[in-house]
């Protein structure tokens, strides 16, 4: 039994990346306005959770609107800062905000499944590698997870789960967990970094 058996589990050390759109807030296609943008219900409970404990959220998400026209780089700013807001409201919050603002087309390095924001976020903030997960709705998101090393959870919230379900096992990807909701995988990250820590406990 660890020393902190009886002590609310921390995950100090933890770093979870999350999408946005599908994960956070219902997808509803290009979200260009600040006023168009809303949380899904539980969302800002569920980080919560994760930021009392002391783990590092980071969001890592794809927004090609921007080189599309669909909106530019201040919508987007402001679009975040009301997710900052209404997070806010839950006691909640993200320690940082990565965003692709290039078009599929660009081949750039930054836009997900490729790994730049996440390494950038590593990078820019000093981030143990060893205790990463991945919280995401699209089949980028899990194979983004599986080049960094993360835990994947897909959360079924996004559209068309079952295909990218069928997708992914098809290119034999299967995340780690698949969660209805936000706050089923944040009960999956604590069951998870538990296990994780009574096998650390159990070799030291």
């Amino acid at each position: 039994m660890s020393a902190a058996a009886n002590q609310p589990l921390r995950l100090d050390g933890v770093v979870v990346f999350l999408d946005r759109d599908g994960t956070l807030n219902p997808d509803s296609g290009y979200i260009a306005r600040p006023e168009d943008f809303e949380l899904r219900p539980g969302a800002g409970d569920a980080l919560g959770r994760l930021n009392r404990a002391g783990a590092r959220l980071i969001l890592v998400t794809n927004q090609s609107g921007v080189a599309r026209g669909r909106f530019s780089l201040a919508d987007l700013d402001a679009i975040h800062d009301k997710l900052r807001g209404l997070l806010a409201e839950h006691g909640s919050w993200l320690d940082a905000i990565y965003y692709c603002p290039h078009h599929p087309d660009a081949g750039c390095v930054c836009r997900k499944p490729r790994l730049g924001m996440a390494e950038k976020a590593i990078a820019d903030l000093g981030l143990d590698r060893s205790r990463l997960y991945l919280v995401g709705d699209q089949t980028g998101d899990i194979e983004m997870a599986k080049g960094l090393g993360a835990r994947s959870i897909l959360v079924t919230t996004g559209h068309g789960f079952e295909a990218t379900l069928a997708q992914l096992a098809s290119r034999h990807l299967n995340p780690d967990f698949v969660a209805s909701s936000l706050a089923v995988a944040t009960d999956w990250i604590f069951r998870d970094a538990e296990m994780s820590s009574g096998a650390i406990d159990n070799c030291s």
